[in-house]
């Protein structure tokens, strides 16, 4: 597990949300975030979620609209999973149980399909105890807060989409996406301060795409999308003011506007080969960054744009797909924070008047991400094995108009993501295990000045000050299980 520093993560945090509504997520700390999205039904998801040369007729219609147009025949499905996070200062760690219904109906030209599902978001807290060096005297303060307690968070969503065949080779497709939230994962560790973090907000996707067919095997797609993220964080805060520790309310926002492009192509090649290539473009907007406590970084406008570059190979041989994909992800981002009033240092102007610019930040991403699979099919059995491994690499140059400063710091890690899974089809209907563990992420907590290796501040104790010192993270691993049944309607 990497040690992130502590201005490696000013200014720019996207969370779980770009898993689904963006199509490119941009992360700048490893937080173990969890498979929050995995609402779709998909026949691809044990090879690694490849996807660039290989079709999954299951979830394809949810990535493209107009690929709803493959669909042989309706089928009902329902895919529930849980989720668990755990940490070594939080074995109980966090657990997510999610209920999805899906349905996909085609008749004649037409096809549409719908998807439903509740969500269960489960924090659990141990005993805890939280030491830190209480401002301005750098005296050490301990708390113990001895009771175990939960949380529970409930999200719903909802995604529809609907396309006509307009020839032999043309499809067209619109699709809509909406979330209702009231947890998102991996927020509530950014807030040291808060016991709990009230979360309330909403999400969108939509998206019209095409997707074009050649007799000899070829297709092109393109989806254009539109992606909105808001999200507001009510929390209770422990500060120190006028000699003493008092609480006061606290409200923060997340606020993520985009537009994305998707163009795709696959070619057919000798002894059972197909080829493709993808290229995507996300522009975001952010008008709301939250200050969180492992930061300390004020709520200010920020800009991204995220790319996405890959290639891939798939082949069949027999009963036998194998899958491989290479992907490159360049990134820049550029935030930034304004003075609410003239700041003074020492009682002194410091030239910086309110609506000034007091902290720049650009951050240059090269991301890389290689995926593999293969999957196996026999006359009732079918099992796939997966590799997604996720290499993060970037620099943050940072001008501070305050102190009158520059830095630049860069930061790299890597997150592994195995999959696994076994289906099994019966009369009438199929069923499906998948299993996903993702590693290399963490629970971020603050090393403390001067503080052995038994006095970590865990990010889950209920009270702590700003940090003192470096952002260190507890190796966290994420565990996934869902089963899936598909029911077929009509051929």
């Amino acid at each position: 597990m990497s040690i992130v520093r502590f201005f490696s993560s000013a200014l720019l945090l996207v969370m779980p949300p770009a898993a689904l509504a963006q199509e490119v997520a941009v992360k700048s700390i490893p937080v173990a975030t969890g498979s929050q999205f995995l609402l779709h039904p998909s026949s691809r998801a044990s090879m690694g979620s490849v996807t660039i040369a290989l079709a999954d007729a299951l979830a394809d219609p949810y990535v493209n609209p107009a690929k709803g147009a493959d669909i042989r025949g309706s089928y009902f499905a329902s895919t529930p999973h849980f989720y668990s996070i755990g940490a070594t200062s939080n074995p109980q760690g966090h657990a997510t149980r999610t209920l999805p219904i899906s349905a996909m109906l085609r008749s004649g030209r037409f096809y549409g399909g719908m998807t439903l599902a509740w969500q269960e978001m489960v924090r659990r807290e141990a005993n805890r105890c939280c030491v830190f060096f209480a401002e301005p005297t750098d005296s050490m303060v301990q708390l113990t807060v001895d009771e175990s307690s939960s949380t529970t968070r409930n999200n719903l969503y909802v995604s529809v989409l609907g396309g006509v065949q307009i020839s032999e080779q043309l499809s067209i497709g619109l699709s809509a996406f909406r979330g209702n939230l009231k947890g998102i994962e991996g927020v509530q560790l950014l807030y040291s301060q808060g016991d709990d973090v009230d979360q309330h907000g909403r999400i969108a996707n939509y998206k019209i795409g095409l997707h074009q067919r050649w007799n000899d095997g070829r297709t092109a797609e393109l989806v254009l999308q539109h992606h909105r993220f808001k999200m507001s964080h009510a929390m209770t805060a422990l500060v120190w003011d006028d000699d003493e520790w008092h609480t006061e309310e606290r409200l923060e926002q997340d606020e993520t506007n985009g537009v994305a492009l998707r163009l795709g192509y696959t070619q057919p090649m000798h002894s059972g080969w197909t080829a493709g290539v993808r290229l995507v473009g996300d522009w975001k907007s952010h008008p709301k960054i939250p200050n969180y406590d492992l930061m300390q970084i004020p709520r200010d406008p920020g800009n991204t744009g995220a790319y996405n570059i890959g290639v891939g190979l798939s082949r069949v041989v027999q009963q036998t797909t194998y899958a491989f994909e290479v992907i490159y992800e360049p990134i820049r981002s550029h935030t930034w924070a304004n003075a609410e009033e003239d700041i003074l240092i020492d009682g002194e102007p410091s030239g910086v008047k309110a609506g000034d610019m007091t902290v720049e930040n650009h951050f240059r991403f090269h991301n890389s991400r290689f995926r593999m699979g293969v999957h196996f099919e026999g006359s009732r059995f079918d099992f796939g094995l997966g590799l997604d491994l996720h290499l993060i690499r970037y620099r943050l140059e940072q001008q501070d108009f305050v102190r009158k400063s520059r830095r630049a710091l860069n930061e790299a890690w890597g997150e592994w993501t195995l999959t696994a899974g076994l289906g099994y089809r019966l009369t009438g209907f199929t069923i499906r295990y998948l299993s996903i563990l993702t590693l290399g992420t963490g629970q971020p907590g603050l090393a403390l000045r001067g503080a052995g290796p038994a006095e970590f501040l865990s990010a889950d104790a209920s009270f702590v000050v700003a940090p003192a010192g470096a952002l260190d993270l507890i190796d966290a691993r994420v565990w996934t299980h869902r089963i899936s049944l598909i029911l077929p309607l009509a051929e």
